[in-house]
């Protein structure tokens, strides 16, 4: 029998690149997502998920529960509205509790 090297070296980089892109997103996932220290001009870069997940790592840390899907829209307009107002480019999100 006789053994393949191309398909060893296929797998290979397939497994590097892979590995790469899950590292990459983890990586990317984690410093996109600052909870309340979000800015505004970062968070209205966000796509709604990424805005979403901004204002419920705030809620979490600010209450210590699960904030509901409702409280977490509500939040995402309030803050989106506060950007687009009186917030500046460098103010953080958390500054909508006022």
């Amino acid at each position: 029998m006789k053994k393949r090297n191309g398909g060893n070296a296929v797998l290979r980089a397939a497994c590097i690149a892979g590995l790469s892109i899950v590292l990459l997103s983890t990586l990317t996932g984690c410093s996109a997502n600052k909870g309340g220290d979000t800015t505004c001009g970062e968070f209205s870069k966000l796509s709604q998920q990424g805005k979403s997940d901004a204002i419920a790592s705030f809620l979490k840390s600010k209450n210590g529960d699960e904030p509901a899907n409702g409280v977490i829209l509500l939040n995402v307009a309030s803050a989106s509205l506060y950007c687009s107002t009186v917030g500046s480019d460098s103010d953080p999100i958390k500054n909508i509790d006022g």
